[in-house]
């Protein structure tokens, strides 16, 4: 359980995703907790562990230590591990990936020529609106992204999952883009729950009503939310493959820290899909 201080010092010094309380809790429906400087979340035996540290740098060393430390008060079945480090699991590795979370500062931040005319092509076409609740043409975008994409099993619960984190969520916009029908052509969703970074969570774009640069329109507005709100920096999230890491490159972003995931099972056997189920549960 956090208390109010521990709130606020995360809210200060969140810089990734998984630092948002609201979106791990609303996707896992697990209890946050703060121990030394690392966010970890439990539930039902299983834990994830943050190994990003708030306030300090800490080294791989020092982490794996504290994680050491958190699985043996919590003495979980399964753990969910990201960190900047490829750290030593003590138990069957389950599922494992690599990458980069990407970031843009936004000081001095200027659309190139490029960008300009890619947006400004994009604005014949559809309007942009801002809005705070997820509605069945929001579903059906994340439901046609699943069916027409190679989607792993830990991100397709997790899209599955985003009406949950936008219904409890008190700091996420969603940023729409509508042609001249009316139709939603794509939405983007953002979270600005943090003191210095603003965060590009989720981009989803019609296939029936595609329109040509609207996820840049829409990460240009997401940017300009977060300019307004004195945001110093923007994660861009993850690169994921190379299509995504070329988008986020074309606005300036840089990977700034490295991603380990790995998914393991400290006691007793599970399968990759069952231990999924427990952590992300419907």
């Amino acid at each position: 359980m956090l208390s109010l201080d521990q709130k606020e010092y995360i809210k200060k010094h969140a810089y990734i995703p998984e630092h948002l309380t609201e979106y791990v809790v609303s996707i896992s429906q697990s209890e946050p907790f703060l121990f030394d400087e690392y966010i970890l979340y439990f539930k039902d035996s299983h834990l994830i562990f943050i190994g990003y540290p708030l306030g300090k740098t800490h080294s791989k060393e020092e982490t794996e230590k504290i994680l050491d430390i958190t699985i043996e008060k919590f003495k979980p079945k399964s753990v969910a591990l990201i960190s900047p480090f490829s750290l030593i699991s003590k138990g069957k590795i389950l599922y494992k990936t690599s990458d980069f979370y990407y970031h843009l500062s936004l000081s001095h931040f200027m659309l190139n020529s490029y960008l300009k005319n890619t947006i400004k092509r994009a604005l014949k076409e559809v309007i942009t609106q801002k809005c705070n609740n997820i509605t069945e043409q929001h579903i059906e975008l994340i439901y046609e992204f699943i069916k027409t994409h190679q989607v792993d099993e830990y991100t397709k619960l997790i899209f599955k999952k985003i009406p949950d984190y936008i219904n409890f969520s008190e700091t996420t916009v969603l940023f729409n883009a509508i042609d001249k029908k009316g139709n939603l052509s794509g939405f983007s969703i953002a979270d600005y729950g943090a003191d210095k970074y603003a965060f590009y969570m989720f981009n989803f774009i019609s296939r029936r009503d595609y329109v040509p640069g609207v996820s840049d329109l829409l990460l240009y507005e997401i940017i300009k939310e977060a300019k307004t709100r004195n945001k110093l920096y923007l994660n861009l999230g993850l690169g994921i493959n190379k299509g995504i890491e070329f988008f986020k490159k074309k606005w300036s972003g840089e990977p700034f820290l490295n991603y380990e995931f790995c998914l393991y099972k400290v006691s007793k056997v599970f399968s990759l899909l069952d231990t999924l189920k427990k952590l992300f549960p419907f």
